[in-house]
């Protein structure tokens, strides 16, 4: 999942609990995992090929906007699933365990799937976590208990994993939502998002490319422990070891803050001056970085990070800054419906869904850079104006 970043730009609020996954996680290669969570083993899954030229497609057209060429992940356990067991008429009643509109990035995400969920004429059952894990938890037993034809959850962490096989021993397919839970839970048909070793590998080759091999560069992540954090940090990590000739001068943490990150990147500003380049997961640490080497009238290095109307108003404002950008729109939620529906109408899916998204640098500022939206607006977006100004992101 995309973890919590400050109130007003963040994107979802994390608890500590997710800190114990992560750690079990990063004992095993992140370059082995596409997109998230399956229980490819346990179900009627076939067509690899298939579900692999999907997840292929995606990284290779992001590397493409980059100029990069043959970017793919490592291959993994993926395959399409046969649904025809969940098959069932419509309507559908689906329920949504949201991890709640604490910030605008989520709150976007939560406006999309219930627009989706009514063009499709399913009844979704919408429970909000208000950023915490706990009511996650007990959401996820309240909606069960109404039964539903399909559950999508936007984990905070492993802590619902408990209920995810409750659902499927009742025979609910679960989609995983813009997030990750352990490989193999029961229930998990497909986890459907914007994978993390994706963005994690595309910036740092970018960045490596950029600055011809060599050079001192910074990484600035998010939250310590944190998922979107560590598998995107080992991911770029991975493709800095790849070239001697780059040195990581040093790793700090921003907690997704443009206040902290501004002071992290004005420290690295006195302690590490003329740095070649700044790796940071985040638009938000972005902003940061800018008004930092701003303030110090440093030259702002290149940098990479996901794609806010926050930062690019800051890039708008700074001569010959440089940049790559790869978003993580929360128009994925329509995907995570589709892909319930699909479920429930006994097509095939693919059990990782591997999310396109809008991959470009500071060359195409002023195309998706949005003067007339606020700060909150997550580029690009495909909300029409009367929906922004609605949503008040405009």
């Amino acid at each position: 999942m995309k973890a919590h970043r400050n109130p007003a730009l963040s994107r979802f609020a994390v608890l500590a609990s997710t800190a114990a996954l992560v750690l079990a996680a990063s004992a095993c290669s992140t370059s082995r995992q596409v997109g998230g969570s399956n229980s490819a083993a346990a179900q009627d899954c076939g067509g690899k090929s298939t579900a692999q030229k999907q997840i292929d497609a995606v990284w290779q057209k992001a590397g493409a906007n980059l100029g990069l060429s043959g970017l793919r992940p490592a291959e993994t356990n993926v395959c399409q699933v046969d649904t025809s067991k969940y098959k069932k008429n419509g309507p559908y009643t689906i329920a949504y365990a949201s991890q709640g509109p604490t910030n605008s990035w989520a709150m976007e995400a939560d406006y999309f799937i219930k627009n989706e969920a009514a063009k499709q004429h399913a009844k979704l059952l919408y429970a909000s976590a208000n950023g915490d894990a706990g009511t996650q938890v007990n959401n996820i037993q309240d909606l069960l208990a109404q039964k539903p034809d399909a559950l999508i959850v936007q984990p905070m962490g492993s802590s619902v994993v408990g209920q995810v096989r409750q659902a499927a021993q009742r025979d609910i397919p679960v989609v995983v939502c813009t997030g990750r839970l352990p490989d193999g839970t029961p229930g998990v048909v497909s986890t459907v998002g914007r994978s993390y070793e994706l963005q994690g590998t595309l910036l740092a080759t970018w960045l490596a490319k950029k600055i011809n091999g060599k050079g001192r560069i910074a990484i600035l992540s998010g939250i310590p422990g944190v998922p979107t954090t560590e598998y995107e940090y080992q991911a770029a990590k991975k493709v800095f070891a790849g070239y001697p000739g780059i040195q990581v001068v040093t790793r700090q943490y921003t907690h997704w803050s443009p206040t902290e990150a501004k002071k992290v990147a004005a420290q690295l500003a006195v302690r590490y001056p003329n740095l070649d380049g700044i790796w940071t997961d985040s638009g938000v640490s972005e902003t940061g970085v800018i008004q930092a080497y701003q303030a110090a009238h440093q030259k702002i290095p290149p940098m990479t990070g996901d794609s806010s109307n926050a930062f690019l108003r800051a890039a708008s404002t700074a001569s010959g800054v440089q940049f790559a950008q790869s978003a993580y729109p929360p128009e994925q939620t329509r995907t995570c419906l589709d892909t319930a529906v699909s479920v429930l109408q006994g097509k095939k899916v693919a059990n990782v869904v591997e999310v396109n998204s809008a991959v470009y640098t500071n060359a195409e500022l002023a195309k998706y850079y949005r003067k007339d939206c606020t700060d909150n607006l997550w580029i690009p977006t495909e909300l029409t104006m009367a929906e922004a100004k609605k949503l008040k992101v405009c």
